[in-house]
């Protein structure tokens, strides 16, 4: 086990110098290429001059592979994500703030997920083929297909202006204001919850359908074990193999539902920047995310492999092998 953690560690680092790499590079496709900080700094006192004396003053001219090496080297060691020219302030100054606001949206989204999706597709599976098998089928491809921008404003206009005047805007002045008024937060929760219903749940339904065909459940239906027991007893775990790897993958892929989430309600969290950042061209900024993201992908990945041990014995058996 140590060796396969060892092993994917090194993958992980990898994939994350890969990325690190294009997210670099990137800025040199700007309009002014690397000089274009210098363009924003200096504004209206750019003149050819101007612009050169920043360049050599931030170290611009530089050879490529010793920008590289600060740059992998500041964000390794010091979690330097950039300097962002248009706020005046370090990428993780920035990000830091915003950050916990939109983990706090994405936990409470990925709880009530898991917590209605799974036995929602367990009993899909116990009943598949039947009248509730098609029905909510049909109710979750709905859900499926709604844009995240089309859900939220009908949400804000049945249940803010038209029905029971829930808030419309979350309080975002703190961090922890999920928790001072959750009334404020239930909409744009609601609303991550249920972009993420329907492919939890069919998945769910999938995966248990693939386990009730395996000899050990036939028998232990011939041993004379109850549907339940059959169902939240063997085939529960054994399905959770899979489940728990798209979890893994889940928690950095509500990031990108946030994004449109945030927007629509207009709460300052990490997607709001990323959008306020991409319409202001704070390149920067959003490279710095994009860094975030990728740690967190990365991250998450390595957890469900661990944890796919720890729930499935025979993982770990082969392997030992």
């Amino acid at each position: 086990m140590i060796a396969y953690l060892i092993r994917r560690l090194i993958q992980s680092f990898v994939v994350f110098v890969i990325v690190m790499f294009f997210t670099f590079i990137l800025p040199y496709f700007e309009t002014g290429g690397i000089l274009a900080p210098a363009y924003i700094a200096l504004q209206n006192h750019a003149s050819p001059s101007a612009v050169h004396q920043w360049g050599v003053t931030h170290d611009i001219f530089k050879p490529f592979y010793v920008r590289f090496w600060d740059y992998f080297s500041g964000v390794v060691f010091h979690f330097n994500l950039g300097y962002s020219w248009r706020q005046t302030s370090s990428v993780w100054g920035i990000i830091k703030t915003f950050v916990p606001r939109t983990i706090w949206i994405a936990l409470a989204s990925l709880v009530l997920s898991v917590i209605i999706a799974l036995p929602l597709g367990i009993l899909q599976a116990s009943k598949r083929n039947t009248a509730f098998d098609y029905s909510v089928t049909n109710v979750l491809f709905v859900l499926y297909g709604v844009p995240a921008f089309l859900l939220s404003l009908l949400m804000i206009t049945w249940f803010s202006i038209d029905s029971i005047h829930l808030p419309p805007v979350p309080n975002g002045s703190s961090s922890l204001a999920i928790f001072y008024d959750p009334k404020a937060f239930l909409l744009p929760v609601a609303a991550l919850t249920l972009l993420n219903l329907a492919f939890l749940s069919r998945f769910m339904r999938s995966a248990v359908l693939d386990v009730l065909v395996q000899d050990y459940i036939r028998t232990a239906r011939a041993k004379g074990c109850s549907q339940m027991r059959v169902l939240f007893r063997h085939s529960f775990r054994n399905a959770l193999g899979p489940i728990i790897i798209i979890l893994g993958l889940f928690l950095p892929g509500l990031f990108g539902g946030a994004l449109i989430i945030e927007e629509v309600f207009n709460y300052e969290g990490i997607g709001y920047q990323t959008v306020q950042a991409a319409t202001y061209l704070d390149i920067p900024l959003v490279l710095g995310i994009t860094l975030l993201t990728t740690i967190m992908t990365l991250a998450g990945n390595l957890i469900a492999d661990i944890m796919l041990g720890v729930v499935n014995p025979r993982v770990r058996v082969e392997g030992r092998k």
